[in-house]
């Protein structure tokens, strides 16, 4: 029935309510939970009533440990899921893992209870003692396998999960139906009370048997968690770290434990069930309880240099033993600790980029990840594969799941040109910005175990963003010449070449009827080459030098200046985003200017201004040589005054009353960008 309801912000809502849902299965683990804690408390009563059982591998005391920690191991980390996420199998499962424990151990302590009071029903407990290892092996496998949602990793896994179900049903019906006598050391002469003899016929296969239902089910019980961490989202990831971060605790307290016997090495083994259930707990409940990338990492080092260090150190004092054998041997230990001490900080060191390198890739070393980029840039031949390589370059050398490149049209809309990898979160946006004007935008996601990119990321992907700028800039004008260089070869060249061939087939057609007219076609054919030959002049002219995208108009001329053995005086304001034609003229005027006072001033130096008036760009060259003689103006000036005369710009050549040369050019801004740019490579104060 609906009612309402106030949720926690205090709003109503209208509906069924769903809260008293929670009741029943919050009951229901507290229930499982207090027989748990019952089959313990009962173990240790038993225990404490068997100390003198005649069995010679028989531990009182480290049962009465065990229990405890298999309790906490399983049972309260499964309530804690349980009540808190009662959807979730994986708490239920726990609980499970925990009940089926308690009730082994029970039966165990029982058994040598009856043994020594001579109680009746110690037989039948050691024959549940037989089978009860099923339910806490086959849910644990299961938990793997619906770790950390519930739910199956993918519907191709729904055969995994029945070849379980079925291979724990196997194992139990062989557990506790196969005849024979109860392998356990307290009853030597008590047969299965429940065999039943035609199972007698499976004994030959039991290997077989438990390779298929007990290590094939763990194996692929691990290779879904495998199968998730490649394929979840950030979250789902954060959660098997947790789990991979439990994995490494508990792989140690295993590696102790081969170290120790008896009662020492399985309170080890169980602590290592401890730690695993809790990680488990943690992951689904609390996820973000901790930096889970830094501890792991942390953890991966420390256990790395742990294992190395006391190889290390056996290794030293094996050699240092069978060296000193015969002088002294009680030097040897001494010998080996300090070989470990040196060889600790820089084998931390090392351990710690290589722990750093494969979880966060280059981050730590830009000049490596700068390098690299650069490395790729410069092996691209192709404009068309320059900013996918420096899209793939930055993902591999940063280890990033997504990395795209787009570029802003003249709409205003970005058009991706670049892209490495599928995004599955809304990425991160770096500008790409290029002497003051935006180009587009560096899109990355974070790695996968990551929620958000760290600072360190985000100052070495800003410094990058830099770099793909400059190579979206060359790109960009290089794309832009092809288009004019396409557009001029179609409407300028390509008619001329045209009407060269109707001339040319003209004066063939009448070269014996009509010798004049044959004469009047070819000077046609005559002059439409020569105005060819202008119009490639204007194209090449046109052509936007590599320097100038590169470097700047400042930068480009500074170059020049330099090739030529000039020292340049520059002054120059901050420059707005130049159109490229009027920036490729200004270029080659500056250019043309600063050769003829290389060649007929005969000075080592000059100036160069660079300033806006109003909406001109007005460039000057000056020098302090011989000045202007009265000779005709040569190709280079005529060169130039073309130049500007394609743009609508004016050229001045003045000598000043100091003597020297002037070369003044204004040019119009007409269609230059709106957005004013930084001082980036355009600016320059007086150097």
């Amino acid at each position: 029935m609906a009612e309402m309801v106030q949720d926690r912000a205090g709003s109503e809502v209208h509906g069924p309510v769903r809260v008293k849902a929670r009741v029943p299965a919050a009951w229901l683990a507290w229930v499982l939970w207090v027989v748990t804690a019952g089959c313990a408390g009962l173990t240790m009563v038993l225990v404490a009533g068997s100390r003198s059982a005649p069995r010679p591998d028989w531990h009182p005391w480290a049962l009465a440990l065990v229990e405890p920690v298999s309790f906490v191991a399983f049972a309260v980390p499964g309530l804690v899921v349980a009540t808190r996420r009662p959807g979730n199998p994986v708490g239920w499962l726990l609980l499970s893992c925990g009940l089926g424990m308690a009730a082994d151990n029970l039966v165990h302590a029982y058994g040598a209870y009856a043994l020594v009071h001579h109680v009746p029903g110690g037989v039948l407990a050691m024959w549940a003692a037989r089978w009860l290892f099923v339910c806490v092996t086959f849910p644990f496998f299961f938990l793997l396998l619906l770790f950390p949602d519930g739910r199956l990793p993918s519907a191709r896994w729904r055969f995994c999960g029945w070849y379980m179900a079925a291979a724990s049903a196997l194992t139990l019906t062989l557990a506790a139906l196969l005849p024979g006598p109860i392998p356990d050391g307290y009853f030597p002469s008590a047969e299965n009370p429940l065999g039943v003899p035609a199972l007698s016929l499976a004994r030959p296969f039991l290997g077989l048997v438990t390779l298929l239902c007990i290590a094939v089910p763990g194996v692929l019980a691990v290779m879904s968690l495998g199968f998730r961490f490649r394929s979840g989202d950030a979250l789902m990831r954060r959660q098997l770290e947790w789990v991979a971060l439990a994995v490494l605790a508990v792989a140690a307290l295993f590696g102790a434990s081969a170290f120790q016997h008896g009662e020492v090495g399985s309170v080890l083994v169980d602590l290592g069930t401890v730690v695993f259930s809790t990680g488990v707990m943690i992951a689904i409940v609390r996820d973000r309880l901790l930096d889970i990338d830094r501890v792991l990492s942390r953890s991966l080092l420390y256990t790395l240099l742990t294992l190395i260090m006391t190889g290390l150190y056996a290794a030293a004092v094996s050699v240092f033993g069978l060296v000193l054998r015969s002088f002294a041997s009680g030097a040897a230990p001494l010998l080996a600790t300090a070989v470990v001490a040196v060889a600790l900080q820089p084998l931390r060191a090392a351990l710690q980029r290589l722990v750093s390198r494969v979880l966060y890739g280059l981050r730590d070393d830009p000049y490596a990840v700068m390098a690299g980029l650069g490395r790729c840039l410069e092996a691209t031949a192709e404009a068309d594969r320059v900013l996918p390589e420096a899209a793939h370059t930055t993902a591999r050398a940063l280890k990033l799941p997504y990395v795209a490149i787009e570029l802003t049209q003249e709409t205003g809309e970005g058009l991706e040109v670049a892209r490495y990898g599928i995004p599955a979160s809304v990425p991160v946006c770096l500008p790409l910005v290029h002497r003051g004007r935006r180009l587009g935008a560096l899109l990355v996601e974070p790695r996968p175990s990551e929620e958000c990119l760290s600072p360190a990321d985000l100052r070495l992907l800003h410094e990058l963003a830099r770099h793909v700028a400059t190579a979206a800039s060359a790109v960009r004008a290089t794309e832009q010449e092809r288009s004019r260089l396409r557009r001029d070869l179609h409407d300028g060249i390509g008619p001329k070449l045209v009407g060269i061939g109707f001339s040319v087939r003209a004066a063939r057609a009448s070269l014996h009827r009509a010798p004049d007219r044959t004469d009047r076609a070819l000077a046609q054919a005559l002059d439409g080459i020569a105005a060819t030959q202008s119009a490639l002049r204007q194209v090449v002219a046109g052509l936007r030098p590599t320097d100038v995208v590169v470097l700047g108009l400042i930068g480009a001329l500074r170059n020049s200046a330099q090739q030529l053995g000039l020292r340049l005086l520059v002054e120059a304001a901050a420059l707005p985003a130049l159109p490229a034609d009027v920036e490729t003229v200004a270029f080659r005027i500056g250019e043309g200017a600063l050769a003829n006072t290389a060649r007929h001033a005969q000075v080592d130096r000059c100036r160069l201004g660079v300033t806006v008036r109003d909406t001109r760009l007005v460039l000057t060259v000056e020098d302090n040589g011989r000045g202007r003689n009265d000779a005709p103006e040569g190709a280079g000036i005529t060169g130039m005054r073309e130049l500007c005369a394609q743009i609508g710009a004016t050229l001045d050549i003045t000598t000043p009353r100091g003597g020297g040369t002037r070369v003044e050019a204004c040019l119009p801004l007409a269609g230059r960008s709106a957005e004013a740019g930084r001082a980036g490579p355009n600016a320059g104060n007086r150097s």
